[in-house]
């Protein structure tokens, strides 16, 4: 396992805000079906040599989306590293508090592996624009790991694919148990690592919906991961 930024080092530069002010620009992969749009937020050197994801809000009753992106938008990164946050993949279940999009899908039930016919994974799969705007984003650019990011059964998990000791750092930072074995019929991040083939983990933080807990442990286990992800 390749090491990770010295814990010391880690924490000095957690705590000077300054350090970590991002230069991101802004940008959309789509729209939702209300016209929202999806926005994207990337930290991207001139000259990257590997490339990670991390989705948030597909579900958009689970609250913790704002604050997880701030931590993970000031987190130290590695120069030749290009991040992208996907802020709120479900911008229509957000506005309304709701699981669901505005068409009252499920949408990490609407992907295209293991598509699951039932009424709220849609009338067939990727039917939905969210869906497709996040598989033609992930299909152009795969990245060298995607993080799909859930609340609130508080565990970590790498699936089919990727390395387990991307999921043991991310336990070690945050706290979370490591859970073996998952996958989810009609789920983004199965379908990210079954059918793209890209290394991909589900991060579930703890506590409940509204009330999340350790979020910033989370943002110190992205920073220590993208230290150490490895080109795929």
């Amino acid at each position: 396992m390749p090491a990770t930024l010295a814990a010391s080092e880690r924490s000095r530069r957690m705590a000077i805000p300054d350090h970590r002010l991002p230069s991101w620009s802004i940008g959309s992969i789509g729209v939702s079906v209300q016209g929202r749009q999806i926005e994207r937020y990337d930290s991207r050197p001139d000259n990257p040599t590997r490339h990670v994801v991390v989705v948030c809000a597909i579900h958009g009753d689970e609250r913790a989306a704002p604050a997880l992106v701030d931590g993970f938008g000031r987190v130290e990164r590695p120069d030749d590293l290009h991040l992208t946050l996907i802020p709120r993949l479900n911008p229509d279940g957000w506005e309304a508090g709701d699981r669901r999009n505005a068409n009252g899908v499920d949408l990490n039930r609407n992907f295209p592996w293991g598509w699951p016919a039932r009424p709220d994974s849609g009338p067939e799969a990727a039917s939905e624009p969210e869906t497709r705007a996040i598989m033609t984003f992930l299909e152009a650019t795969r990245p060298d790991l995607a993080i799909w990011v859930h609340q609130p059964l508080d565990y970590v998990a790498a699936l089919t694919g990727c390395p387990d000791w991307y999921a043991d750092i991310w336990s070690a930072f945050s706290g979370v148990p490591v859970r073996l074995g998952v996958a989810q019929v009609g789920g983004g991040e199965t379908w990210t690592s079954r059918a793209l083939g890209i290394p991909s983990m589900l991060i579930e933080v703890g506590g409940t919906r509204d009330q999340p807990v350790g979020v910033s442990a989370h943002a110190e286990a992205l920073e220590a991961l993208i230290f150490a992800v490895q080109p795929n």
